[in-house]
Parts: C-alpha cells; sequence; structure tokens
C-alpha cells in the first residue's frame, strides 16, 4: 500500500524526472549509468562471485587430501617392500646365500655338510636333503635328514639368521659310535657368532638311530619320533623321542614308548627312559641316569625299575619258559643298574634285584625233578608249581651269559626253592637247586625212599639239593639218579638181636 503523499498513478514525464532527481540525489556507487540506443538510461552494474566462508568444506577438501597423500606413501612404501622381498627372495637362492648357510651349519655343528634342492620363499625355507658327516672322535657319526621344512619370519630375510618356530624333516637317519680319543672331534673350527638359526623345536616324524657298525649296529631303534629341543635360558639342550622299536644285539627286543635325555656339555642325563617288551602292554622298564660317551675309561651307569615287567622280558626266553612270571624291581635303587664303559667293548652288565609283582603268581616249568616229584607225591600241582607268596631273586646279564642267582621261592605247606642257575653264551645249563618239601607230604608219599633221600626239616622243609645241567630247551637234574640210587646196607647191631623160641630149643 503506497504512502498517501504520493499519487497513485504517474505520467511519463513525471517517472523521467522522479529518476533524474534519484540520480542526482544518490550517486551510484556499484555501478555506471548507460544510455541505451532508445534513449532510455539503465545502471549498468558489475557481477562479482561469491566468496563467502564454508569451514566444513574447507575440512573435507583437507581431509581427502592428507588421505590421498598416505594412500601415495603407502603405496610406496609397499612397492619398495615388495622390490627389496623380491630382491631378498632372489639373493636367498643364490649361491651366495647358499654358501654363507652352508659355513653357519658347519661352524655351529663342527659337521661336514651337505646340502641339496634348498629354496626359500617368503613364509618357508625347504630343503631335499642335509648331510652331517664328523670325525672319529666324535660320538655322531652322521646324521641324514631328508624333505626339510621351516615355516620362517620375514627377519630371516632381513637379517643374518634363519628365524621361526619349527623346523621338520620327513625322515631322519641318526648313527652313533664310540668316539676315538685320539681323533678330532670336529671338521670345523667353532663359530665365534652367535648361531645361525633361532628355531624352537626341531622335529622328525619318522626317526631312526643307530650304535656301531651300521651294517650290524649293537643297538638300533626304528620308526620313532624325535623332537629337539635347543638351549635356551629356561631348560638346557633336550633330545624327545616318543614310541619305537628297540633291537640290542643278544637281548630281547623292546618298544620304546617315550624318552627325555638332557645334554650338559659332555654328559647325557637320562631323565627318564620308559620301554615295554615287545609283545606286552602291561609291564614297564625304565632307565635313569647319566652317560658320558667320551669318558671311556669311566663306566656310565643307569639305574633300572621294573613294574609288572614279564622275567622273560629281562632273561630271554628260553630261561624265561623255566621261570616264567611278573617281576618288580626292590626298593633298594642301587640294587638293580645297568653297566656299561662308552669303549669298544663296553663290558655291559646287567643287574636287577627282583621280587614277584603284588597278586600274581610266578610259575616253574620244565625241569625233570618237577615230574619224578609228582609222581612219588601223586600231587600233579609239582609238574607245574605256582607260588604266590614269597618269590625274589637277582637276575645278572654279563659277557652273554645270565644268571638267576639268590633265588627264594616258597608256597607254605607245599614246596620250596633256593639257589642259582647260570646259562651259558651257547645256552648250556649250570647250578644248584635246593628243593625244599613238607615232612608231612614226604610222610604220606608212598615212595618211602623219599624220606631217607631228603634231609633233616628246617624252615619249615625237608630239603634236597639238586644239580642242573642240559641246555635251556631241554633241562636236566640228578634227582632221578639219586631216587633210584641203592641205599647203604645198615649193619645190624649185635646187642639189639633177641633170640626167637626156635633158636633157644634148637638141639646143638
Amino acid at each position: 500500500m503506497s504512502a498517501p503523499s504520493e499519487p497513485e498513478k504517474y505520467s511519463i514525464d513525471e517517472m523521467m524526472e522522479r529518476l533524474k532527481s534519484q540520480a542526482a540525489e544518490a550517486p551510484i556507487e556499484q555501478g555506471e549509468l548507460v544510455i541505451r540506443a532508445d534513449g532510455s538510461q539503465a545502471i549498468r552494474v558489475r557481477k562479482r562471485k561469491r566468496r563467502s566462508q564454508q569451514p566444513l568444506k574447507e575440512a573435507r577438501r583437507h581431509s581427502r587430501r592428507a588421505r590421498m597423500i598416505q594412500v601415495s606413501a603407502a603405496l610406496i612404501v609397499l612397492l619398495l617392500v615388495i622390490i627389496g622381498a623380491g630382491g631378498a627372495i632372489v639373493f636367498a637362492n643364490s649361491a651366495p646365500f647358499r654358501e654363507k648357510l652352508l659355513r653357519h651349519i658347519a661352524g655351529s655343528s663342527g659337521a661336514a655338510v651337505e646340502l641339496e634342492q634348498f629354496r626359500m620363499n617368503p613364509t618357508r625355507a625347504i630343503a631335499g636333503r642335509l648331510a652331517l658327516v664328523w670325525p672319529e672322535g666324535n660320538a655322531l657319526r652322521n646324521l641324514t635328514l631328508r624333505n626339510l621344512k621351516a615355516d620362517i619370519s620375514l627377519s630371516s630375510f632381513l637379517g643374518n639368521s634363519l628365524a621361526g618356530e619349527e623346523v621338520t624333516a620327513a625322515e631322519g637317519t641318526l648313527m652313533l659310535r664310540i668316539p676315538q680319543r685320539d681323533q678330532p672331534s670336529r671338521d670345523a673350527p667353532a663359530n665365534p657368532e652367535a648361531l645361525p638359526f633361532h628355531f624352537k623345536r626341531y622335529a622328525i616324524p619318522k626317526a631312526q638311530m643307530l650304535l656301531g657298525d651300521p651294517t650290524a649296529p649293537l643297538i638300533r631303534m626304528q620308526n620313532s619320533e624325535a623332537s629337539f629341543y635347543p638351549l635356551n635360558a629356561d631348560h638346557p639342550a633336550q633330545l624327545l623321542f616318543s614310541r619305537g622299536d628297540i633291537t640290542i644285539n643278544g637281548c630281547p627286543k623292546l618298544r620304546l614308548e617315550r624318552s627325555h635325555i638332557e645334554f650338559r656339555g659332555t654328559e647325557m642325563n637320562v631323565v627318564n627312559m620308559r620301554l615295554r617288551h615287545e609283545t606286552d602292554n602291561r609291564g614297564v622298564l625304565e632307565l635313569t641316569g647319566t652317560v658320558s660317551p667320551y669318558a671311556a675309561d669311566r663306566a656310565s651307569t643307569l639305574a633300572v625299575h621294573l613294574e609288572s615287567y614279564l622275567l622273560s622280558g629281562i632273561v630271554g626266553p628260553e630261561l624265561g619258559r623255566l621261570f616264567a612270571g611278573r617281576i618288580d624291581t626292590t626298593s633298594d635303587a642301587k640294587s638293580s643298574l645297568l653297566t656299561f664303559f662308552p669303549a669298544s667293548d663296553p663290558a655291559a652288565a646287567l643287574t636287577i634285584a627282583f621280587h614277584k609283582s603284588p597278586n600274581l603268581s610266578f610259575e616253574l616249568n620244565g625241569f625233570p625233578f618237577l615230574i619224578g616229584l609228582a609222581q612219588s607225591l601223586r600231587d600233579d600241582w609239582f609238574e607245574r608249581p605256582e607260588f604266590e607268596s614269597d618269590v625274589s631273586g637277582v637276575i645278572h646279564r654279563a659277557e652273554g651269559s645270565i644268571a638267576i642267582g639268590d633265588l627264594s621261592f616258597e608256597t607254605k605247606d607245599r614246596m620250596a626253592l633256593r639257589g642259582a642257575v647260570t646259562m651259558a653264551p651257547d645256552r648250556r645249563l649250570a647250578g644248584n637247586l635246593k628243593v625244599g618239601v613238607t615232612d608231612a607230604m614226604i610222610q604220606s608219599s608212598s615212595a618211602r625212599r623219599l624220606d631217607s633221600l631228603f634231609g633233616p626239616a628246617t624252615e619249615g622243609f625237608r630239603w634236597l639239593t639238586l644239580k642242573i645241567g642240559g641246555t635251556a630247551a631241554a633241562p636236566t637234574d640228578n634227582f632221578k639218579e639219586l631216587l633210584q640210587a641203592p641205599q647203604p646196607e645198615e649193619k645190624p647191631d649185635p646187642s639189639s638181636e633177641i633170640p626167637t623160641f626156635e633158636e633157644l630149643t634148637k638141639p646143638k
């Protein structure tokens, strides 16, 4: 609504005058007055861009620029890493790197080294075969590993050592020997630098170990799983075996359940070696002690512990047929020992003091005198007597001979046994057995010869000493000879003779 002082309508002349007056009163500050072609006037104003400040858009623009710089830097770093890793992989698979690796292995192990089909990628090192051979002054003869794999860290390409969690070999064979004193123990001088390998574990799922001549080893262990943990701040170097078949020259076969060996200087500490009989899963044989492989003039001794172990697993199947049962070692740890010298002639000796396993019987078989007693006493129990109470003895193995001594078998009210039996390397038997039978059984027998054959009663039994001979397959004794031997005739006592009535009335 217009003001009341202003007219509602203007003429053209009034409008022109009004415009002229306004132009004169308010000069044009942001434009210029121009006259068109038709004579009309207008004010031309220069257009200006809008330049107001916008902080949000500015921050977004700076953030985008920073991200572009970061991505570009990351791409450059990644490219450099790829180029460096590629160069490192190429160098790791080159001849100079391989020769350097061989020198490190030789310096740390002291062995001559052969490495075949070695290659590396960013995560793994692989080799087809690694062979180490030591001189004759070392207890190690050689070690051969096949199809090796090692999971390595990226630092292995940047540093001077291979590092990772574990090295595995599909199979490996370790051959041991008796070291010779006058021969060197290392093929290469020791490397004063730090070890070039930093792995927590070395594993062989299928391992074999031999001691002695490879064609006829004294000890062979095969089909075992081996793990080696190198020396660190928490524990000494450790060698662990799990399962395996063990063959010892001249001894029954064994099965390894587990073994834990620690290395301290030149000594081997057998923390525990748990063995079982070849065909029996119940009995256990354990060895513990220290072995000094480089002290040929000093005996190494291992303590032996048996628990429900078959006697035949210690003395062999021949003697195990004559004396059959399961045994435990006595509580005296010093009475059951395996002793040997780490020399060409080990002079190994095994001594075991044993008693019958609790709640089990022990049998005596195969001796001829058992059948003789069964027939004379008319009791079939004596053919294969079972001792359920006291059974004890001492086993000694040395130089191919096996002796079972200090025998003490007893079944109350029936029979007892004392003595010793030895089996020579040719399987021939020798020894003496003292057999005891209760007086009541002898008196009830119809074979009156037994009464004069057995001695007086002591310890609740009457005793007869028998001489053992023959072989383990066919043992002999002298019971039959003693039983059938003629009795010495007793001379009558003249003072005790009383004449009969016929003698007194007979005419002279």
